[in-house]
């Protein structure tokens, strides 16, 4: 149940690069170890919905929530903001590796903070310990001890992603601020009364973002994570931002693309065919 046969596949548009990361690692364990794994994050988050653990703003991987109960999670916080008045900063987030970057201590620490009955904590490290990685080509086999990550294709990869990610959603963010994920997809919206007023916000919380990522041995991709503003203001004004994070500037874009919904400046939605869905 310990030993995981690796096939990469390569990920769509990336068959003529070098980069490693071209491959998604597809995990294969024997039909004990699927059960096992299905069992046991049954078991966990039956007790983690049962006691209302759970941050209501994580939509990936959770009952009776959807990629459209996200996006209009957003649009609401956004639309309030513009009835209001305000400018709305949204940055999306990406994390870099993903599920193969969580940290087990990490898993373990929220697992005991929920009170975890102790059986499923105690199989829940053992499960998380020894796991060997095994990877053939042609007729070169190398085996690795691998210490992090969730299993792509795993039964208990989803629960076990989104049990870390709680302690990021449960951050003292202001009260001007809604942080919303679907699996690993974050997104943060701001609203202020101007533009610099969002913008240092909006910084402000990248940094409490920034240090717990740091805490969980993950890191978020600068290249692919981008920031907006978000207005309707008749009146000119410079809405050019700087939003950092690992202290490197996010680029700056008119339009943000959100499970599979694209969020242009004056808040209109577009499906990724270019499928015209909506104005606020």
């Amino acid at each position: 149940m310990k030993r995981v046969k690796v096939i990469p596949i390569t990920k769509p548009g990336k068959e003529d690069t070098i980069d490693p990361s071209k491959y998604r690692p597809i995990s294969r364990i024997n039909v004990g170890g699927k059960v096992l794994e299905k069992l046991l994050i049954n078991r966990i988050m039956h007790y983690v919905y049962t006691n209302g653990l759970l941050n209501h703003n994580q939509y990936g991987f959770t009952p009776k929530k959807n990629t459209t109960d996200a996006a209009m999670a957003v649009m609401e916080f956004t639309e309030e903001g513009m009835r209001q008045g305000l400018i709305t900063i949204l940055v999306s987030l990406d994390v870099k590796g993903a599920f193969n970057a969580t940290w087990w201590p990490s898993i373990l620490k929220t697992l005991q903070d929920f009170n975890c009955p102790r059986d499923l904590y105690n199989l829940t490290k053992i499960y998380l310990s020894q796991i060997t990685a095994v990877m053939t080509t042609n007729t070169i086999q190398v085996a690795k001890e691998v210490s992090n990550g969730c299993p792509q294709r795993s039964c208990c990869g989803p629960g076990l992603w989104i049990i870390q990610y709680n302690s990021l959603l449960n951050l003292e963010f202001k009260k001007q601020t809604k942080v919303i994920a679907f699996a690993d997809d974050l997104l943060i919206a701001v609203k202020a009364e101007s533009v610099r007023e969002a913008e240092n916000i909006t910084n402000l919380e990248m940094d409490k973002v920034t240090t717990w990522a740091k805490n969980n041995k993950l890191t978020f991709n600068e290249q692919k994570s981008k920031a907006m503003v978000i207005s309707r203001r008749k009146r000119k004004e410079d809405q050019e931002i700087s939003i950092y994070i690992n202290n490197k500037m996010l680029e700056q874009i008119q339009t943000i693309k959100y499970l599979a919904i694209i969020i242009d400046s004056k808040l209109n939605l577009r499906g990724t065919h270019n499928t015209y869905i909506k104005q606020v």
